[in-house]
């Protein structure tokens, strides 16, 4: 008998690129190569898990001031979100309780510039080669 809660994945993480979400299903000691996976399969295979990176936001700091002024708000608003986008990509081999990744959280992907176009033996130079973080907001 075994207990069928350690094999089946109850927890999901939401992966945004631009307008995409992605809903993948997860487990605490999954690493990062199979959330990259997941992505490539539910886009048919393309762009490869190696033409993507993943990212952890940055959280939001807790000891925001409020601002009457609406305009100046949103400017700060939007510079805030801005602080908040991660530099560096997470590794693959990673795994997702290490970086406290947990149920509900959301993850960015990003894709090389040229995925549409290159084959999947072109290795991506440089960080021109990548993608910005862009999250299009409804």
């Amino acid at each position: 008998y075994q207990n069928i809660m350690s094999t089946t994945k109850e927890d999901y993480v939401r992966v945004k690129r631009r307008s995409q979400t992605f809903f993948i299903h997860t487990s605490p000691s999954d690493t990062f190569a199979s959330i990259k996976d997941e992505i490539s399969l539910a886009m048919g295979g393309r762009p490869s898990p190696s033409k993507m990176r993943l990212y952890i936001p940055i959280s939001a700091p807790n000891n925001q001031t409020s601002n009457s002024d609406d305009k100046e708000m949103g400017e700060a608003a939007a510079a805030s979100a801005a602080a908040m986008l991660p530099k560096d990509p997470i590794p693959d081999t990673a795994i997702l309780s290490d970086h406290n990744v947990t149920n509900d959280d959301v993850l960015y992907v990003t894709f090389v510039k040229s995925w549409e176009s290159s084959g999947d033996d072109e290795e991506p130079e440089g960080e021109d080669a990548w993608e910005e973080i862009e999250i299009v907001k409804p």
